[in-house]
């Protein structure tokens, strides 16, 4: 009876504190310059507003805080139609004057799986908020005498992806090609020296940390899984990939020892 009582306080005690950590937020900068005329990035991933349980009031700290130029979001934002209206009030919270940058996830897809006009209208509202969704496509970003042809690729598991036509209308003469997508495995299928640098999201940092990289081994699928290629930042060929751990949940709002994430990305 005593051993049951532990193991109970015990549980309760790992629960809360996985409650607690998916309530926090960890503020990751990586540098790929140290030039002071950078362009600063923040990525934002795995939003899954509905197991969302980071303050929003954080978020727009954070973002006040860093004032980047732009705002690239890395796909999953909704599980059901149910939530885009939270998810559309979250981008009017956090979008000030930054511009953002938008692809979709495997969820999102999912949720307008059989609703094509759906996900359409979907794109719409977001582009009326001014918001700039890249579906295989790409658009440049000028900052001063540089610029930038940032990439957005659908999603890997979706098998939408169109790398191809996602490069077509990149200019040349450029500072850097920047791509993002949701799952990584799609920087098997980009040919090497057509990108510089891959933003991606998808893995959640694991959420719930396991011994022996068990989730990554077993549980995860993905091709780039098998290669080491998990979180954070990673190079494959000549092609720099940073992997964001998200900063919502999914299945149920816990995270152990992989807090939400928000990058701060300094490009040269």
């Amino acid at each position: 009876m005593i051993l049951l009582y532990i193991a109970f306080v015990l549980i309760f005690i790992a629960l809360a504190y996985m409650r607690f950590e998916a309530s926090t937020v960890k503020v990751k900068k990586v540098f790929f310059t140290e030039n002071i005329n950078h362009l600063k990035v923040v990525q934002l991933s795995d939003v899954h507003i509905s197991l969302l349980r980071v303050d929003i009031k954080k978020i727009k700290k954070v973002l006040k805080k860093e004032n980047p130029d732009l705002v690239v979001l890395t796909g999953d934002y909704i599980d059901s139609t149910r939530h885009i209206p939270a998810f559309l009030n979250f981008l009017e919270e956090i979008k000030g004057n930054y511009e953002i940058f938008l692809c979709y996830g495997n969820h999102d897809y999912k949720t307008f799986r059989k609703d094509e006009a759906g996900l359409k209208k979907f794109t719409k509202d977001l582009e009326r908020m001014g918001v700039k969704v890249l579906l295989n496509d790409s658009a440049v970003y000028k900052k001063g005498d540089r610029s930038y042809n940032f990439i957005g690729i659908e999603d890997f598991r979706s098998k939408r992806h169109d790398v191809k036509k996602a490069l077509a209308k990149c200019k040349s003469n450029v500072t850097a090609n920047i791509a993002f997508s949701h799952n990584p495995d799609i920087a098997l299928e980009i040919p090497e020296d057509a990108v510089d640098f891959l933003l991606c999201g998808h893995f959640h940092g694991g959420q719930i940390w396991m011994p022996f990289d068990i989730e990554f081994r077993l549980l995860r699928h993905e091709r780039v899984c098998k290669i080491g290629i998990k979180k954070g930042l990673n190079k494959l060929n000549n092609l720099i990939i940073y992997i964001n751990g998200g900063i919502g949940n999914v299945l149920f709002p816990l995270r152990f020892l992989s807090p939400p994430e928000i990058t701060v990305l300094y490009f040269p």
